[in-house]
């Protein structure tokens, strides 16, 4: 049975995605630091705001909201706002195709630079509705203590490999 797409523009996505076969590639910090910077341009591109993320050795956690910016467009009668998870929608950029757009340009991106031509990812990816404040909270609490509870080395503490943005998360409830 197939997953149908879920259009959802009120709260954020926790997303968990893994590496094939638990391979730790980002123990490397130029590869933590590679998937970084495409997790922040799938953003812009997607029209998703990266509130949180954790880069482990072998999977990643982000927390991720729609752009709520509005968008002017020409009505009959002026301007008239449409909202950006109507555009969104409309262009088709849902969780899935900003999770799709990570994945694969880092794929090309290690092709490229390095001539590894399987994929490193596991085909699914795992995602959760933040509905409400006391989820956000937890949710927070996970991905900043993940690399305790793992007891990772101190890179893991900070960015590349973790980042909060606490001025976006406040806005939010």
């Amino acid at each position: 049975m197939t997953q149908r797409r879920i259009y959802q523009d009120e709260y954020p996505y926790f997303v968990t995605f893994r590496t094939n076969g638990g391979v730790p590639i980002f123990e490397d910090t130029k590869t933590a630091t590679l998937l970084s910077d495409i997790i922040f341009k799938a953003g812009k591109l997607k029209g998703f705001d990266v509130l949180s993320y954790q880069i482990m050795p072998d999977h990643v956690h982000l927390l991720v909201n729609q752009t709520p910016q509005a968008h002017l467009s020409a009505g009959a009668r002026g301007h008239s706002i449409v909202s950006a998870g109507a555009e969104t929608r409309a262009r088709g950029n849902n969780i899935s195709q900003f999770m799709y757009s990570i994945k694969s340009y880092f794929i090309k991106q290690l092709r490229d630079k390095h001539g590894i031509m399987n994929s490193v990812w596991q085909r699914r990816f795992y995602t959760r509705i933040v509905n409400t404040e006391k989820y956000l909270e937890t949710v927070l609490y996970y991905i900043k203590n993940n690399p305790v509870k793992a007891s990772l080395q101190k890179k893991y503490y900070r960015v590349p490999y973790q980042y909060i943005s606490w001025v976006k998360i406040r806005k939010l409830f």
